[in-house]
């Protein structure tokens, strides 16, 4: 493992001490107490904390993109999380060297994951896990399995969000994820209206390699296909035995659809990332509201942060009904000039995420006051 660098840390610093500039209308609220009881009209409330910092591991897959760099960044430093073992699942490829591109005499190997890791590494509670085969680097992943309560999993290329779904159900059937409670996966808008314009030609067949000589050309595109075969693996693997037994063993598990994936996210876990744009950074600042909705909703895009920040959320809720649900999520914009001023994505200063607040607003419940249904498997 890579030491932490000393501008990865100076980084996530300027921004934990400039995202206190968010205005009034953002502000959380002061709420009960996680582990009280309140009484409703719908009858008895049971309220528990769904991430215990003290017991409770958080595995994140597709840390090689924003988003999953995002949702660590966050889980870090949100106050319903913070202190909680994350582990950050790398491919083996990571941790691997390559020829210098720009020097074909050079010996040394460059490692072009290395600021990344470095990055993550820097976060407070954060572990970077090598997840390849073999020698000390296996066993730390098959730990991370082991331990993991709750499982994010935010690929944003579909081929690879749908490797992952695969390759981690095939793990919990096969009994490496024994603790398993939670699982929140990204997909994206469209799946349910796959067939219709305008998702029709953006999940249009091509295929792959056809200008290679000697090799045979292999099935592409159809990326609305692939998220949503990734979603049935995940609700047909959810335990559905409603007996007390299979009950306090079940897991439940989130589905975040988004529009086209805009923004850069935190300068904390994108130095040093030659890929951010100055389109991505305004997009930052101007779009820093949301919509959710159940269901396949909406056309438009979602910022990373946002999504991560939504997704952090389902892991940390105790309201059932985004239980085995489905949730479309856009970002909105843009926020009037007051919203905006101050913040500089190319200079370090990013806004800050949306609030847990926001996201129970728009969810439309409050957790303190969410009736648990007769049976229903309450996440400890």
């Amino acid at each position: 493992m890579v030491a932490p660098c000393a501008a990865a840390s100076r980084a996530a610093m300027s921004f934990t001490s400039r995202a206190k500039g968010s205005s009034a209308r953002r502000a959380l609220s002061a709420r009960a107490s996680p582990n009280a009881r309140v009484a409703s009209p719908r009858g008895a409330v049971a309220v528990r904390a769904a991430v215990n910092a003290e017991t409770d591991t958080i595995l994140v897959l597709g840390c090689k993109e924003r988003v999953a760099q995002c949702v660590a960044d966050q889980l870090s430093k949100n106050e319903r999380s913070a202190g909680t073992k994350v582990r950050v699942c790398l491919p083996r490829s990571c941790y691997e060297g390559v020829k210098n591109p720009l020097d074909a005499m050079a010996k040394e190997l460059v490692y072009p994951d290395r600021p990344m890791i470095e990055c993550l590494s820097a976060l407070e509670d954060v572990e970077c896990v090598d997840m390849g085969a073999g020698g000390s680097s296996g066993g730390a992943y098959d730990a991370a399995r082991r331990d993991a309560t709750h499982v994010v999993i935010a690929n944003e290329y579909a081929p690879d969000l749908l490797e992952s779904v695969e390759t981690f159900i095939a793990d919990v059937r096969a009994g490496k994820c024994p603790r398993l409670k939670r699982l929140v996966v990204m997909t994206h808008i469209g799946v349910e209206r796959r067939d219709v314009d305008p998702f029709k030609f953006m999940n249009r067949a091509t295929r792959v390699g056809t200008g290679i000589i000697g090799q045979k050309s292999k099935p592409g595109g159809a990326p609305l296909d692939r998220w949503h075969d990734a979603e049935e693996l995940v609700r047909a693997a959810v335990p559905r035995e409603k007996d007390a037994a299979a009950a306090a063993g079940a897991w439940t598990y989130t589905i975040i659809r988004v529009g086209d994936l805009r923004g850069n996210g935190p300068t904390s876990v994108t130095y040093g990332d030659a890929m951010l744009t100055l389109v991505d950074n305004a997009f930052d600042v101007r779009m820093q509201d949301i919509e959710i909705e159940e269901g396949d909703q909406f056309e438009g895009f979602t910022k990373r942060q946002s999504v991560a920040a939504v997704m952090n959320r389902m892991l940390t809720t105790t309201q059932f009904k985004v239980q085995n649900n489905e949730y479309s999520v856009i970002s909105t914009g843009p926020v009037d000039r007051e919203r905006r001023k101050g913040w500089d994505v190319a200079r370090g200063r990013s806004p800050p995420p949306i609030e847990d607040k926001v996201v129970d607003e728009e969810l439309q419940g409050k957790e303190e006051e969410e009736a648990v249904p007769e049976g229903a498997a309450v996440p400890t």
